[in-house]
């Protein structure tokens, strides 16, 4: 065996780290592979979160342009909505989406532990107003029924559950908007018109019957 001494400065360096690191690696028996690491609920939920806060941020800005419609209100909610579902489910925290049928403004909150009502403050949520010429026609709710006046809300649960809540807009051409939350996922389907809550199946978009569906769509 050649000493220490006579091999070159360099080459016994190298064998000495390559030495060490070894001898700091795990036992054989103790190494998994990275393919057997597995994803805790937390994290997919949190990677879900970010991207739905993502795709709120670049896709359809939750601002409405110069001269909404009824479409792009009912989109704005829609898109608000999917962002409070998640954001309730990831934070664990109660959320409430309020609407003031006296001016129509739409604002969200944050219910903390010991009951106080905060304001929510992640990106893309921020109060917001219906333009003039739109406005909520009645809003139905499962913890205060229905409400063509005042204030109400729609509740987003940390379980993932979301308030039965119908709204119907309308415009002051009468032109109307029917939108309707899931309870289960929290989507809300779009209908063409004043649709009433009883003619519309659970869960089901579109109306039984003959005739062309008033379902446009939903998220």
């Amino acid at each position: 065996m050649v000493p220490d001494s006579m091999i070159p400065r360099k080459t016994f360096f190298l064998r000495k780290s390559f030495s060490s690191q070894k001898d700091r690696g795990l036992p054989s028996g103790s190494r998994k592979s990275l393919g057997d690491a597995g994803f805790t609920l937390l994290e997919i939920l949190v990677v879900l979160f970010l991207i739905v806060l993502i795709a709120s941020v670049i896709g359809p800005k939750l601002v409405l342009k110069k001269n909404p419609g009824l479409k792009d209100i009912a989109r704005k909610i829609v898109s608000e909505s999917r962002m409070l579902y998640w954001e309730a489910v990831s934070s664990q925290k109660m959320i409430r989406l309020y609407y003031n049928l006296e001016n129509g403004t739409v604002t969200a909150l944050q219910i903390e532990p010991n009951g106080q009502k905060t304001p929510l403050k992640i990106p893309g949520s921020q109060p917001w107003r219906i333009p003039v010429g739109y406005h909520f026609d009645r809003i139905i709710t499962l913890h205060q029924g229905k409400v063509d006046s005042g204030k109400t809300f729609t509740q987003f649960f940390p379980t993932g559950a979301v308030e039965p809540t119908t709204i119907h807009l309308s415009s002051a051409r009468d032109r109307s908007l029917t939108l309707v939350f899931s309870p289960l996922n929290g989507k809300v389907h779009v209908y063409k018109g004043d649709v009433q809550t009883q003619h519309i199946p659970p869960l089901v978009p579109g109306i039984p019957g003959g005739g062309a569906s008033p379902f446009i769509g939903g998220g």
